[in-house]
This record gives structure tokens, sequence and C-alpha cells, in this order.
């Protein structure tokens, strides 16, 4: 079941998705420096916001594939 985001904290896909439109506008060339700039930062940005997601989509995976000593389950198939 996805988190619910506030209309602070757009979604990752969302997130994403702004984060594309801002590369195509930077790399068209068609914008002026000063705005190249500021969406430059708002990129920045959205990659932290995406990472914090990533990272934190990636610790509840590693806690949800624990066995009972805190070690990865890890299928003796997947070792060879």
């Amino acid at each position: 079941m996805p988190s619910p985001t506030t209309d602070k904290e757009p979604s990752f896909e969302k997130s994403i998705d702004k984060l594309e439109d801002l590369i195509e506008q930077i790399e068209s060339g068609e914008i002026g420096l000063e705005q190249a700039i500021a969406q430059y930062e708002q990129g920045q940005a959205l990659i932290k916001r995406c990472q914090g997601i990533l990272d934190k989509a990636e610790r509840r995976i590693a806690e949800l594939t624990q066995d009972a000593d805190g070690e990865p389950a890890i299928d003796q198939a997947d070792e060879q």
C-alpha cells in the first residue's frame, strides 16, 4: 500500500517526472541562464528527495527480508 503524501511532498513518480521536465528545459537551451540555474537548483532538490525515498524503501525491504536472527534471508538457490 503506497504511503500517503502531502501537497508539499509529491510522490516519487511525480518528482521523477518533474526532474525529467527540468532536464529537457535546461538541455533545450531555450531558457535563460538565470532560469536554467534556478531549475538546476530545483532539480538538485528533487534528486535529494528521490534518493531519500529510495534509501527509505531499501531499509524497509532489508527489514522485511530479515530472518529471525536479524540476518538477510537468502534462499539457498540464490547463493549458487
